[in-house]
């Protein structure tokens, strides 16, 4: 038990504790970089949900059943990313059109990538159960969708 009973013991004691760099455990350091990044939270998030067809309330009467494919428009700053859903697999197209790099990312990591032809069509294999999101590099510049479940 530390004993501060004067003002030159405490800042010694502090003086000691941020001195030691290598004392912050890696997690902590992670945690820190991770919050910094949030800093520019808009410009990484520039593509957020603007239709999806689950939410639909027009469709929302007709029986889910029959619904094989989920529609999905992500929407920013001159952006628009249109994508289906299906058990067989994403299928979208970045407007406007041009070469870019897709891929479908996971909590887990990176599932798949593929590049997006001058069209700005694109194809990814069926995505894994939950939470899901889209990241698109286009002419250097990477934007990402919000999350979704699928």
């Amino acid at each position: 038990m530390q004993h501060w009973d004067s003002d030159e013991n405490l800042l010694g004691d502090l003086r000691a504790a941020l001195t030691e760099a290598d004392a912050v455990p890696p997690a902590f350091l992670e945690a820190g970089r991770a919050a910094f990044a949030w800093r520019t939270v808009d410009a990484e998030l520039l593509l957020l949900t603007s239709y999806d067809s689950i939410l639909d309330t027009e469709l929302a009467g007709r029986a889910r059943a029959v619904l094989t494919a989920r529609q999905l428009v992500f929407d920013s700053d001159g952006v628009s990313l249109q994508v289906e859903v299906t058990a067989a697999g994403i299928a979208g197209q970045i407007m406007p059109p041009g070469a870019a790099v897709v891929e479908l990312l996971t909590p887990a990591g990176p599932v798949e990538e593929t590049g997006a032809d001058e069209f700005g069509s694109f194809l990814l294999g069926p995505p894994p159960p939950g939470p899901m999101r889209l990241r698109c590099t286009i002419d250097g510049t990477a934007v990402q969708t919000d999350w979704i479940c699928v």
